[in-house]
């Protein structure tokens, strides 16, 4: 009676010998790295839905297996091998819009070797769960959107049994499913719609045990590059976002555009210490949808740290828009060391067309109070924006290259499925969205312009990393930043650490590779 949750791989191997492998369940963005085949992600970021889902199931006393092939480096055979012996009555897996094809030919695979139930999860799905069901008959069930609560009562009411088992089922919010009709014949039905989770608290802790397998458990396979120390435990500290950008896959979708909410300061830090002394975190990341929109949030955590005195470094995914200096003070007094932000674009009318409310001039600013304060920042950027140009990315660029952050991120506009992006795009005809392949956000650009090609997009993309490291080393107080940062990193995981920076700097410095 076991249940299986499973993050799947995906690896498409390349003629230079190397591959792009697929991060999956726990990103909000769909994209690959390219890596060699034994070389370990260096991106992993840690399937939250999936292990909540885990740890409701526990707390239900249902038994659960997990394998994260993902965290793993683990390839498809052995993957398929290993989910066969575990014999599980029912699989859990997260498919992604650039992956559909091969995680429905996973589904199919999984089915003939395990007779499970499959049920597929993430964005893809939720945008077009009737669509899969039919396309795919190996495939027996979509978790949509947030689906942790739901999903676990799915579970429960399917393993349970019973004659009105099917009835129990229909009524399960954010459930589709395939039935069989009185002749037999398999339809796809869908249930009530979901609804956000309103009290975060009453979630368990995630049950990071089980993570990437119950036999051998460990936080270091999850690995965010930002980060400093190692290990680095991942954690929410609050979900949604109250701005509505067009772009944003994982509010458009998976919250539904729903509210903003957080973990209580006292939940959040009780978590903290859990992974501290559990998983023995030198660094803790919230990759959260958007860390500091709301100050007295973060003002009554940093000081829940402090009333505590919890010693223990941490980062964040905070934002350009609503932080405030103030916020940023006391981040930096309650042990913050790292915030990442979005800021896509440097033209006021691209970021009104994507209705991303970021000021250029707070931009300035915001990097300044973190360097001010010990704080490494990192600044996200998309290429190939609904309005974007020659002229417009150009000037981004520009931006970027006068921009004091210490690393940043660049990336080709995708706009997925379920995004007022991908809607705008598709009534104007100005998407190609024939091959889901190609919506892959690290090197493919799938709409058409008036002003460039895609080609040029991606072209443009590829070279930017290498334009604005060559731009940034010649600043003499960016570059001391770097060595204390550096330093950090040489203490923390020693000489293989640090040469996996130095390698993947030369690899931007000479635009190898993104």
């Amino acid at each position: 009676m076991t249940v299986l949750l499973a993050n799947a791989p995906t690896r498409v191997p390349q003629a230079s010998g190397r591959e792009l492998f697929f991060v999956k369940a726990g990103s909000r963005w769909p994209f690959s790295v390219e890596k060699r085949e034994a070389e370990a992600c260096r991106y992993v970021p840690f399937p939250f839905s999936l292990a909540y889902l885990a740890a409701l199931l526990e707390r239900e006393s249902l038994p659960v297996e997990v394998l994260d092939a993902v965290a793993l480096n683990m390839p498809h055979a052995e993957f398929v091998a290993r989910c066969t012996k575990i014999r599980p009555q029912v699989i859990v897996m997260e498919a992604a819009t650039p992956t559909i094809e091969a995680d429905l030919a996973l589904a199919r695979e999984l089915k003939a070797a395990t007779g499970a139930l499959i049920a597929l999860t993430g964005a893809h799905t939720t945008v077009f769960p009737l669509e899969t069901l039919r396309a795919e008959e190996s495939v027996d069930w979509i978790l949509k959107g947030e689906y942790e609560l739901n999903g676990l009562e799915a579970i429960r009411v399917h393993l349970a049994g019973g004659e009105d088992r099917e009835a129990r089922l229909g009524a399960v919010p954010g459930l589709a499913r395939a039935v069989r009709n009185g002749s037999g014949e398999r339809q796809a039905v869908d249930g009530p719609p979901g609804q956000p989770i309103k009290d975060l608290d009453a979630l368990p802790f995630p049950a990071r045990h089980l993570f990437p397998t119950r036999e051998a458990p460990s936080m270091w396979n999850y690995w965010d590059g930002f980060c400093q120390r190692r290990p680095a435990v991942q954690m929410h500290s609050s979900r949604g976002c109250p701005y509505k950008c067009t772009f944003c896959l994982w509010i458009s979708v998976i919250y539904e555009q729903g509210p903003y909410r957080t973990f209580s300061p006292k939940r959040i830090v009780d978590e903290m210490v859990e992974v501290v002394n559990r998983y023995r975190a030198r660094e803790i990341y919230f990759d959260d949808d958007i860390f500091t929109v709301k100050e007295s949030h973060v003002l009554a955590f940093c000081q829940e740290i402090l009333d505590r005195k919890l010693d223990v470094a941490w980062s964040v995914m905070g934002d350009a828009m609503a932080v405030t200096e103030k916020s940023i003070d006391a981040m930096a007094r309650a042990g913050c060391i790292g915030m990442k932000f979005g800021v896509e674009s440097a033209d006021t009318d691209v970021l009104r067309k994507l209705r991303k409310p970021v000021k250029i001039d707070k931009v300035r600013k915001v990097a300044g109070w973190c360097a001010s304060r010990g704080i490494k920042t990192h600044a996200t950027i998309t290429f190939g924006l609904e309005a974007d140009t020659p002229e417009t990315m150009q000037k981004t660029l520009d931006f970027c290259c006068s921009l004091s952050v210490d690393s940043i991120q660049f990336s080709t506009t995708t706009p997925f499925p379920g995004t007022e992006h991908y809607r705008n795009a598709k009534a104007a005809g100005l998407i190609d969205d024939g091959d889901w392949r190609k919506f892959d956000g690290a090197r493919s650009s799938v709409l058409k312009f008036a002003s460039m090609t895609p080609e040029y997009v991606e072209s443009f993309a590829m070279r930017a990393p290498s334009v604005w490291l060559r731009a940034r080393i010649k600043d003499p107080a960016w570059l001391a930043r770097q060595t204390k940062y550096f330093a950090r990193v040489a203490r923390d995981q020693g000489i293989p650490g640090l040469a996996r920076r130095v390698e993947r700097g030369y690899r931007l410095f000479f635009n190898l590779a993104r």
